[in-house]
């Protein structure tokens, strides 16, 4: 019977220190930049790109370095496309001097083929996340209870559950004020 030959010590400590390396070696490594920049031609078409020195040299000086900041946390997603790097303010808006409100056309009201309309919409879609949420905790659709609901969906759930029989009842009220449509 043949002996298997061992590597030797110098073979296995190459092989640790060359794993070691390509182990350690992402660390090394400079972090990626991936700038995008927004111009504009003479045509009023919008460009991207990530390469500046893509962009025209005449459009060079007008392309705008796109701001990647994430929103803080629990605010709204905003477009800061070539907006100014300082936080969003609320607008404001000027009052007359002597205090009085300024005369602001209102908005027409809707009437209640509109209204019963959203109302319907509104109905629908918070069926459908019930109907979502109660999908996910089925034993029937999910056996393996491999799909998570996260608590503020379970949150919401409860309350559309709550909404729901009274948004039912104000959609009957809307329907009963609707005149009848007559087909000749």
């Amino acid at each position: 019977m043949k002996r298997k030959k061992r590597p030797s010590e110098r073979a296995i400590l190459a092989f640790w220190l060359a794993g070691g390396m390509l182990a350690f070696s992402p660390l090394f490594a400079p972090p990626a930049a991936a700038d995008i920049y927004r111009w504009e031609d003479e045509g009023g078409v919008i460009h991207f790109t990530d390469d500046l020195s893509a962009v025209p040299a005449k459009y060079r000086g007008k392309a705008r370095e796109i701001l990647k900041t994430p929103p803080e946390a629990g605010q709204p997603s905003l477009s800061t496309m070539g907006g100014p790097s300082s936080p969003q303010r609320s607008s404001f808006s000027p009052r007359p001097s002597g205090g009085e409100t300024p005369d602001r056309p209102a908005l027409p009201e809707d009437d209640d083929a509109t209204l019963a309309e959203k109302l319907r919409a509104k109905i629908d879609a918070k069926e459908r996340f019930l109907r979502g949420v109660d999908e996910k905790q089925s034993l029937a659709t999910n056996p393996y209870r491999n799909r998570f609901v996260f608590p503020s969906d379970l949150e919401l759930y409860r309350k559309y559950k709550e909404e729901l029989p009274a948004d039912r009842e104000r959609l009957k009220a809307l329907e009963s004020r609707l005149s009848p449509v007559r087909i000749p």
